[in-house]
């Protein structure tokens, strides 16, 4: 039999209800899950307002007053979290209504928190359509998924293309760094800005804007014929995918129901580090490998970098044709006031989720008037008609913007907040540290190798030698070379240390790392080299002749020893180790409690970080220990991420998320800074740097909200 309209005093789920008791407020969901109030406020991001509090100034009128507000603005987002999540799992009391205020200030006696909530009063029937996710949350997936791994190639194509680029464009040494740095400056302020827009316009169109950018500027990027450019052009680019984190994490995690959230997080995670691997194979098939492959590319007019860099367009242009067939998040409209866009949104997904199934009588039957009144949050964005030019607008969303990001310190807020920026901030110096430290150890090991297997000849006379092809890693000492012709030639680290060159002809020379140092040369031709003034100290120049001298980068010393590979193997390891591992973590992550998670695997992180001074000099435990590191870490990486999402209420979940993405991204720049100058030092350095900050990681965690049971 139907409830009669006097009992009937709340919208909720399947099997849902609310119960009263002395204790508090129960408020049932879809039979999964309940939302408590006991001594306080239960708001969806897991935290309370004590009543303690509120009772302390109950006799002022102002007090009072706010109070109610609070409790107003909480249940608001309790009824409108537990809406979204029975709309996304298709359980719903489909009904006959009469809409009606009721005022929870007339409840008498105990039984119910002295509270004011506006509310509809339902009778009807149960109707229970059966679905859970289905093919939107997979092309949701898919779409976001390909935002992610275009961020990850975005910051993995630099030590790629850096040994071509550092040719053609004359790269000095200290600008070399900066290409990395830029990116990383990029993404944080990318983060900032598109997370906030997202809490703005939206979170779909925030991502399609972000990408459509990032999309741009990568093919600009690709075709900058100077250093600067390029560098601005990679700095647009990497504003544009910096917002792809924040976005494509809320917005996928508002389109799932709760149990299911860990498990497509993971998956989301794990396409951010195959675009990891997309970029390592792509460089290993197209980026030249060697030195004298790189001085063969560059005679070319769109080199193999550039087709590289075209290559890692792909991602970003592919989510963004995907994503404009995607709907605006429905949470997001929801929580904006758009009901009627809303309804349809929850439509399109329950009709593309049931596509194949074809059962009749499963038709969608919900509307707008299911919706709980809600009081306005004001998230969609300025009306233009309120303000009197673009410049007004553009303030005033610049004021709501610093508004929303100076709300996530206030106090309901701010204990997350600065739990969330101490772990990511460690987490992220550890992980971005490791990950440019282990490619540029492997270096350093070739490196000293190489000088290990210097070549020397001492005290030997040429005479009418004709020397061709290539000359690498040799050193003459007090040798003589007369009549003789150095021609169509690559010298890569051959040093010539009191010599003496009479009547030598040096034609079509291209040279790294060569030098002539306390010798005479006399006589002599040199026909079109790229041998600078820098390549002599302290020799003695006679009646030479230079005929067009040509190079591309005349003052600069290019090493063509690039060890390209040590960067694509260490980043094929990290990045294989990260997909599975995060994969996993996403399905412990159904069953699991998150801060217990993330807790034990920084903890076992920092304990591996130790294994480093166990590596020595072997290039295959560097790679071992490398994915072990990284499949450990990659649970509280996963794990994390889905806290932050879980952590903030709608209207500042992209906004906070923006925000720590930011600290990430500076984290991550200081600590690749902080680990390139320890590349030299003893391993007991960065094992016990890496070791100590995970560990106060570790510790943080202790402070984390226990999320698990939060409705979005």
């Amino acid at each position: 039999m139907p409830p009669s309209e006097e009992e009937s005093q709340w919208l909720v789920g399947s099997g849902g209800g609310v119960t009263s008791s002395s204790g508090g407020v129960t408020i049932t969901g879809t039979g999964d899950s309940s939302l408590n109030i006991r001594g306080g406020l239960y708001t969806e991001e897991m935290t309370t307002q004590t009543a303690n509090s509120a009772n302390a100034n109950a006799n002022a009128p102002s007090a009072d007053s706010a109070e109610h507000d609070l409790i107003d603005s909480t249940a608001d987002a309790t009824l409108l979290a537990q809406f979204h999540e029975d709309a996304i799992k298709q359980n719903f009391y489909f009904v006959r209504r009469q809409i009606c205020d009721y005022d929870m200030d007339e409840v008498l006696d105990e039984s119910i928190v002295k509270t004011r909530y506006t509310s509809r009063r339902i009778d009807g029937y149960l109707q229970d359509i059966p679905a859970g996710v289905g093919y939107f949350q997979l092309l949701a997936t898919l779409c976001t998924g390909l935002s992610l791994a275009a961020d990850t190639v975005e910051f993995f194509v630099v030590p790629y293309i850096l040994p071509s680029a550092e040719v053609e464009l004359c790269i000095e040494d200290n600008e070399k760094g900066w290409l990395g740095n830029i990116t990383l400056m990029g993404l944080a302020l990318g983060g900032l800005f598109w997370g906030g827009l997202g809490d703005r316009i939206g979170r779909h169109r925030s991502l399609l804007s972000a990408m459509s950018v990032h999309a741009l500027f990568s093919g600009v990027a690709t075709f900058m014929p100077t250093y600067g450019t390029f560098m601005t052009a990679r700095f647009c680019s990497a504003i544009g995918v910096g917002g792809s984190v924040p976005l494509a994490f809320a917005y996928l995690a508002e389109c799932c129901p709760r149990l299911s959230r860990g498990r497509w997080t993971g998956i989301l995670v794990a396409a951010g580090a195959l675009g990891g691997v997309y970029a390592a194979l792509l460089a290993w098939t197209i980026v030249p490998t060697t030195g004298e492959m790189v001085v063969l590319e560059n005679k070319e007019h769109f080199s193999a970098w550039h087709r590289f860099l075209l290559l890692c367009c792909l991602p970003a242009l592919c989510s963004t044709i995907g994503l404009i067939f995607l709907p605006e998040s429905p949470r997001y409209l929801v929580e904006a006031g758009r009901d009627v866009e809303a309804m349809m949104v929850y439509q399109r997904i329950y009709k593309k989720n049931n596509a194949r199934k074809g059962a009749a009588g499963a038709q969608y039957q919900l509307s707008e008037l299911e919706l709980p009144t809600k009081r306005p949050r004001g998230l969609a964005p300025p009306s233009p008609s309120t303000h009197t030019s673009v410049l007004a607008d553009i303030m005033y969303s610049v004021e709501m913007f610093w508004s929303s990001f100076l709300e996530l310190f206030a106090t309901p807020h701010l204990r997350v907040t600065l739990v969330l920026l101490l772990i990511w901030s460690t987490a992220s110096f550890g992980l971005y540290g490791l990950m440019v430290w282990c490619p540029e150890y492997l270096k350093l090991l070739r490196a000293t190798e190489y000088e290990a297997h210097t070549v020397q000849v001492v005290g030997k006379n040429y005479s009418n030698n004709i020397f061709s092809g290539s000359m690498e890693n040799c050193q003459y000492k007090d040798s003589t070379f007369s009549y003789c012709k150095f021609t169509k030639m690559v010298l890569s680290h051959v040093d010539f240390d009191n010599c003496t060159f009479q009547f030598v002809e040096f034609s079509s020379i291209k040279s790294s790392k060569t030098h002539f140092t306390d010798s005479i040369i006399a006589h002599s031709k040199f026909v079109d080299t790229d041998l600078s003034s820098q390549a002599f100290t302290r020799c003695k120049l006679h009646n030479n002749t230079k005929l067009s001298l040509s190079g591309p980068c005349p003052t600069l010393d290019l090493d063509y020893n690039i060890y390209i590979e040590e960067a694509l193997h260490g980043h094929l390891v990290a990045q294989l180790a990260f997909v599975p591992a995060a994969t996993l973590a996403g399905l412990a992550l159904t069953v699991l409690q998150r801060p217990k998670m993330i807790g034990i695997s920084l903890f076992f992180s920092s304990v591996a970080a130790l294994c480093l001074i166990l590596v020595g000099t072997n290039s295959s435990a560097v790679l071992g220990f490398e994915g072990g590191f990284i499949a450990v870490f990659a649970i509280a990486w996963t794990s994390l991420t889905l806290v932050t999402v879980e952590s903030f209420p709608t209207h500042l979940r992209c906004t906070g998320f923006g925000f720590i993405a930011a600290v990430i991204r500076i984290s991550g720049l200081i600590g690749t800074i902080t680990y390139q100058t320890l590349i030299g030092a003893p391993l007991v350095a960065p094992a016990l740097l890496t070791a100590s900050t995970l560990l106060i990681a570790s510790i943080t965690t202790l402070d984390l909200p226990h999320t698990h049971s939060v409705f979005l």
